[in-house]
């Protein structure tokens, strides 16, 4: 079981704090998930690896502190660097975090928030951020979109375009782009999301904030994740557990997590749980599982 979406923080100064909107909670300050405390949490609840992923809110683009990690414990980590795709160095930048050792850059609409932000897919589909795809191919990286349910819609139907342009790069849409799949059938946005379906490269991550929501509107889980697995196949979905960014335990997202793979095969749930972010990120292969759903909290990590 691989865990494709960890922020890291850490109380070192020698990785100081560049918050975008100038504060940092005390929660962070005084109980970071430092990458030795990650793999302490993969050891208590029966995961292999993790991918590390730039916490914004906290280090703003400086992602020293993921590719270092990642660096110190290079058969269990991988970095996942945050970038600003408009900016005019950006393909430079790119290029820099990869010679650290990072596998995946992730993009977002920068000054962007669950409330709002700047309309246009520019921040992911405009000139410069052309060029940083083309960086992004070249080095053979994989690209991560963070869409908010504002930026949506319009999002998903520019990314088929920019997809064609780079076909052998892989896209992950991160906590399933933003679809409002804790409601009822049709869920809000699915057909943005559904029309990706025909592109091999993309990809849609579940994570621990989904299942919260999921939850919370009395949906079960598996539901969910059946859903994209019959649209995508499960070579394409992958789960994170979102943590220190959403409230809850590990040990109950590591859980969760398996609970809602349990009415998948077991090859589909053991993909779902790590095979594809192996995949995707670099680790070695994950072994493999015999048929039967109910085997694979047992054998998908």
């Amino acid at each position: 079981m691989i865990d494709s979406h960890a922020h890291l923080v850490t109380d070192d100064p020698a990785y100081p704090y560049d918050p975008p909107g100038g504060t940092v909670s005390d929660a962070v300050r005084h109980d970071p998930m430092t990458a030795e405390r990650l793999l302490a949490a993969l050891d208590a609840n029966g995961l292999s690896a993790a991918v590390a992923v730039q916490r914004a809110h906290v280090y703003g683009y400086d992602n020293s502190y993921v590719v270092d990690a990642a660096a110190r414990h290079p058969d269990r980590l991988r970095a996942m660097c945050v970038i600003d795709a408009r900016a005019s160095d950006s393909a430079k930048t790119v290029r820099r975090w990869a010679e650290r050792g990072a596998v995946a850059m992730r993009l977002t609409s920068p000054g962007g928030d669950q409330h709002g932000g700047t309309p246009g897919a520019g921040w992911f589909a405009g000139p410069a951020a052309l060029e940083v795809w083309r960086q992004v191919s070249e080095l053979g990286l994989s690209m991560c979109l963070h869409l908010y349910r504002w930026n949506r819609d319009e999002s998903l139907r520019a990314l088929p375009a920019v997809a064609r342009a780079f076909p052998g790069t892989p896209v992950v849409l991160d906590h399933v782009a933003s679809v409002e799949a804790h409601r009822a059938e049709p869920f809000p946005g699915a057909a943005g999301l559904l029309a990706l379906a025909d592109l091999p490269q993309v990809h849609v991550k579940v994570t621990t904030l989904n299942f919260a929501r999921i939850s919370a509107a009395g949906v079960s889980p598996p539901v969910v994740v059946e859903w994209l697995v019959s649209r995508f196949g499960a070579e394409r979905v992958l789960w994170g557990s979102d943590v220190t960014q959403t409230a809850g335990t590990y040990a109950d997202m590591a859980r969760i997590a398996r609970e809602s793979v349990a009415g998948l095969p077991a090859r589909d749930a053991a993909l779902v749980l790590g095979g594809t972010a192996a995949a995707l990120y670099g680790f070695p292969p994950l072994p493999q599982t015999g048929e039967g759903g109910a085997e694979a909290g047992e054998h998908a990590g």
